[in-house]
């Protein structure tokens, strides 16, 4: 929370700086409000000053609220507001106040890029689309804005319009591909397989590999590495296809990340794929030890390969926990009637 205080307090003085800069004749003449409506204002304002120094943030931001909307354009008001509602935890509020206000003031691409930033670290997605869309409106040759826009469509698994942006960075940046990094291209990847994309999305991981070796990663280079391995060769592996190469990868991945229950998954579902049943249920129940809470997708594998081991009963129970927690996963619910007999109820 500090953090977005911080940003947000950066973003104001950034923009204080330019309203102070801005010269007398830029003021509207008819700004000046009646003597009587200032009066009633300072009023209110002292009141929503009382209001927050008892703790009291909710009923001081609705009355500054109130006032908002009789002076919109009040940029101090505004960041006052941005500020209690960050403090409340009312992200997404918050987050229209701040587009407000870059609105109002105008910004440079560091303010928008800080305040975007500031606004995917709430999850305040639907925010943070529309400040960087705005942003993209005031500066439309910036690459930087379409780059970041990616993080919250991907978030909403928004594949289509993600990979647009993506498409869009790299054109702005005409076509210098060596300001983006390795990050990029993963995630560019990971777009392309979620969007069904399957050819793309193996050249753009490849290459996120190819770029990681000769960059300069922090202390979880190792972890990132086997991430982007594990996320190949998982899309192979759930294909059926290139099981060697594969299984090589997840290998490589298990090795830099042991203790990884998705990466041992992996692993499993390889040795699985290649009918290698009895090393595949080794694997497949050292994920299940390893993930920090229950994953439906292991779940489902180690049912899938006791069934190939003719251990039905276990088989079915698993299926039944995956289920558990997916009631409305059709796979599951298929692998489990698969194995029940015509007397025994079916998967709801």
């Amino acid at each position: 929370m500090k953090h977005l205080l911080a940003c947000l307090i950066a973003i104001s003085c950034a923009l204080t700086s330019a309203q102070d800069a801005d010269p007398p004749s830029n003021k509207n003449p008819n700004s000046a409000k009646p003597k009587a409506e200032q009066k009633e204002a300072n009023k209110r304002l002292r009141m929503a000053d009382e209001l927050e120094a008892q703790g009291d943030l909710e009923g001081a931001v609705k009355i500054l609220e109130e006032i908002s909307a009789k002076n919109p354009n009040a940029s101090d008001l505004l960041k006052r507001i941005a500020r209690l509602h960050f403090n409340l935890g009312h992200f997404d509020q918050g987050g229209e106040v701040v587009i407000r206000l870059l609105e109002v003031e105008g910004g440079s691409k560091q303010d928008y890029l800080l305040a975007a930033q500031m606004l995917i670290e709430t999850q305040a997605y639907d925010q943070t689309i529309k400040l960087l869309q705005q942003a993209q409106k005031r500066y439309p040759e910036a690459s930087e804005f379409p780059n970041m826009l990616t993080i919250p469509l991907v978030s909403q698994q928004k594949w289509a319009l993600a990979i647009e942006q993506f498409k869009k960075a790299l054109t702005l940046a005409k076509d210098d591909e060596s300001i983006f990094d390795s990050s990029f291209f993963y995630r560019y990847g990971a777009a392309q397989e979620r969007a069904g994309h399957f050819d793309e999305a193996v050249a753009l991981l490849k290459k996120s590999l190819s770029m990681i070796t000769k960059e300069e990663l922090a202390e979880d280079r190792d972890e990132y590495i086997a991430t982007v391995k594990n996320y190949l060769a998982y899309m192979w592996i759930d294909q059926g296809k290139n099981l060697d190469e594969a299984s090589t990868l997840a290998k490589e991945a298990a090795a830099l990340s042991p203790d990884n229950g998705a990466i041992a998954d992996t692993v499993g579902w390889a040795l699985f794929q290649k009918k290698e049943y009895p090393r595949a249920l080794v694997e497949l129940k050292k994920a299940e030890r390893l993930m920090e809470e229950p994953d439906p997708e292991v779940f489902l594998h180690i049912g899938q390969t006791l069934v190939q081991l003719k251990e039905i009963e276990i088989a079915a129970d698993y299926f039944r926990r995956a289920l558990k927690l997916e009631p409305e996963n059709k796979k599951i619910k298929a692998c489990l009637d698969q194995i029940l007999p015509p007397n025994k109820e079916k998967a709801p």
